[in-house]
């Protein structure tokens, strides 16, 4: 059976569908992906994969969306996939109605986190809201949800039959991110950082991520606090539109302040530099259900980030963590203080972020719930 894998840019395979794909070839399915090719996209086709490019933009250019609507319908007419399964909101709306043109079999969506939500002005809420229901209910045969609050919305407000709403959570390889296996002892001597206590980040560097809440953030308690580092890791992305310069905000900073923050760009080794850290923090503006705080969790780490859909699915007040107001920087100075202010809060939020990966977000059981809806259609198909 033939499944095509959609998404708008290939960094998202890398970073997010890559367990997917390579469970489901491990199945005997046969997978085809689609998104904007370029470097990494291409790297991945040199490394055995199939990567077909549609020249997906995440702009308002109609013109554009038309353009890529066309190119895939193409390709889903010269392959004649059985299942195309989308992922990200621009991409996930154009392929979803080429599959409806087309008439492939089984179109299945998963939302990684609504693009609408409550911080959104009411005109630009309703029209996403309007598009996601529409596509859902029109469109779409099976929806998967990371994040519960979206799918009990979609079940509340009826986007398509309950049994076609699945909730699948989102989870990395226990594995993988094991506090037990990595040691960060490399790069703290690395960065010069034996005598400090690590804040970590983990995320494009776009303004929804909350990077100049967090700059403003860091810059009260360095001013505190004289033994304390910031690391920052990540970059831009292929059709980011708020793209920020994360250069000129530090550089804007006092020396005393900006010569502990450490830029690392893009990077691979995240369990390592996790395990370098001590405490992480994510504040986002939007999220769905964040992957770099469940890295986080695994790996054993105190968690701060914002009071937002997905993120108060994953961080629990006093319990692995605390959560601060969106776009405050007071309110995130505030909850990093109370952890680097308890001795003891460290080790024992960390402790109990593992455990609650351990028994919510260990990956194998989300792709076993995605499993099970392939394996069904395809028993089905092949009585």
């Amino acid at each position: 059976m033939k499944i095509l894998q959609v998404t708008a840019v290939d960094f998202t395979v890398k970073k997010f569908l890559l367990p997917l794909v390579d469970e489901l070839e491990n199945q005997n399915y046969k997978i085809h992906i689609a998104c904007n090719v370029n470097e990494i996209g291409q790297d991945l086709e040199k490394n055995g994969y199939k990567i077909k490019h549609i020249p997906f933009t995440r702009d308002m250019n109609v013109f554009n969306h038309l353009k890529s609507l066309l190119a895939m319908i193409s390709l889903i007419r010269k392959e004649k996939y059985d299942i195309i399964h989308s992922h990200t909101p621009v991409a996930s709306l154009i392929t979803r109605l080429a599959a409806k043109i087309t008439n492939v079999p089984l179109s299945v969506y998963t939302a990684h986190g609504f693009y609408f939500h409550e911080n959104m002005s009411p005109l630009a809420y309703k029209i996403t809201y309007f598009l996601e229901k529409f596509w859902g209910k029109y469109l779409t045969d099976f929806i998967f949800f990371q994040s519960k609050e979206d799918y009990e919305l979609a079940l509340k407000k009826q986007f398509n039959k309950p049994d076609r709403l699945v909730h699948i959570n989102n989870g990395v390889s226990g594995e993988k991110f094991n506090p037990i296996k990595h040691d960060g002892d490399n790069i703290r001597k690395e960065l010069n950082l034996e005598n400090k206590r690590v804040i970590l980040f983990v995320g494009r560097m776009v303004k929804e991520k909350g990077i100049q809440e967090l700059s403003e953030a860091f810059a009260s308690l360095s001013a505190k606090y004289d033994d304390i580092a910031l690391i920052i890791v990540g970059g831009a992305v292929t059709g980011d539109r708020d793209g920020l310069s994360i250069n000129e905000i530090i550089n804007r900073m006092p020396y005393s302040t900006k010569k502990d923050i450490h830029l690392l760009g893009l990077r691979d080794d995240i369990p390592e530099i996790l395990a370098a850290s001590d405490i992480f923090t994510l504040p986002s503006y939007r999220e769905g259900l964040p992957r770099s705080i469940i890295e986080a969790m695994a790996m054993g780490k105190p968690i701060v980030a914002t009071n937002i859909r997905g993120c108060r699915e994953e961080v629990f007040e006093g319990i692995n963590g605390y959560l601060c107001k969106s776009r405050d920087s007071n309110s995130l100075f505030m909850a990093l203080e109370k952890i680097l202010t308890d001795e003891s809060a460290i080790k024992t939020l960390g402790s109990n972020s593992r455990r609650i990966f351990l028994k919510e977000f260990d990956e194998k059981k989300v792709l076993e719930r995605q499993l099970s809806v392939f394996d069904a259609y395809k028993n089905r198909s092949y009585q």
